[in-house]
C-alpha cells in the first residue's frame, strides 16, 4: 500500500467518520482520547487494488493503538521508523501527535513496516527515526520565516509620489503598485500579472521571488533584452 495515500484528504475524512461511527472509542477496550489513547482504523480485510477509504465501514473497526498492535501481533517498535514525504502545516496547533498526544501544528508522517503510519510532531519524529531531520527542517523554516518578516517590514521600503511601496533588493527595484482594488508587483520596468488583495501579500510574494531563482532568471532575461553587461548582477 502506498503510504502517501494515508495523507490524502479522502483518508482523513474516512478515518474521522469511522471514529465517529464507533462512538469515539476503541472497539476492543472501550478507551478513547479522554483516556489518553490514540484511535486508529483497522481494515479487517484487504483488497490489493482498493483505496483505503473505499471500504465499507463494517469492513473496518476502530482500535486504539495498543489493540491495533495486538490485532497484528506486534508491539510498537522503538526503532526502524522512517519519515516519508514532507510535512503538513495545519496553520495552527490543531493537530495531535499520535505518539505523545501533544497539540501540534507541523505534522510529520512516519512509517514502520510492522506498525504502519503515524503522524507525529517534530520531536517525536526525530526520536523514532533516530535522526534530526524534523528539528533541522523546522529550524531552517523558522530562519526563512524570520528573513521574510525582516524583508516585509524593512525600513528600506518607502512610498513614492504615486503611492507605490518601493524597495531595491539584489539589484532589482521592486514596487507594489495599486491596480484598482488590487495590487501588483513591478520589477524594474516589468509589471507582473499576479494580483494581490493587500500590500502585505504582495511583499510576501516579492520576498519569495527574491529568495528563489526567479529573480536571477528575470535579470538574465532582462540583460539579454537590453544587451547590458551582466557583471554587476553576478
Amino acid at each position: 500500500m502506498r503510504m502517501d495515500l494515508y495523507r490524502r484528504a479522502e483518508w482523513r475524512a474516512f478515518r474521522h467518520d469511522a471514529i465517529r461511527l464507533h462512538g469515539g472509542v476503541c472497539h476492543r477496550c472501550s478507551r478513547g482520547p479522554n483516556e489518553g489513547v490514540v484511535l486508529q482504523v483497522h481494515h479487517k480485510i484487504y483488497i490489493g487494488t482498493r483505496l483505503p477509504w473505499k471500504y465499507r465501514h463494517d469492513q473496518c473497526e476502530v482500535l486504539c493503538r495498543s489493540c491495533h498492535a495486538e490485532e497484528h501481533g506486534n508491539i510498537k517498535p522503538r526503532s526502524g521508523w522512517e519519515h516519508f514525504g514532507d510535512y503538513d502545516d495545519l496553520g495552527s496547533p490543531d493537530g495531535e501527535c499520535e505518539l505523545c498526544g501533544t497539540a501540534i501544528r507541523y505534522v510529520f508522517p512516519i512509517y514502520h513496516p510492522k506498525w504502519g503510519t503515524m503522524e507525529v510532531g517534530e520531536i517525536c519524529c526525530d526520536n523514532l527515526t533516530s535522526t534530526t531531520f524534523a528539528t533541522e527542517h523546522m529550524a531552517a523554516q523558522h530562519k526563512l520565516f524570520d528573513r521574510r518578516k525582516r524583508f516585509v517590514f524593512s525600513s528600506r521600503w518607502y512610498i513614492d509620489k504615486s503611492g507605490s511601496h518601493c524597495i531595491v533588493q539584489n539589484h532589482v527595484a521592486l514596487w507594489v503598485v495599486r491596480d484598482g482594488a488590487k495590487y501588483r508587483l513591478k520589477m524594474n520596468a516589468t509589471t507582473g500579472r499576479l494580483e494581490f488583495d493587500s500590500v502585505l501579500e504582495a511583499k510576501i510574494k516579492a520576498f519569495d521571488l527574491i529568495d528563489s531563482d526567479a529573480v536571477r532568471a528575470f535579470l538574465r532575461k532582462e540583460l539579454r533584452r537590453t544587451g547590458l553587461s551582466s557583471h554587476r548582477y553576478r
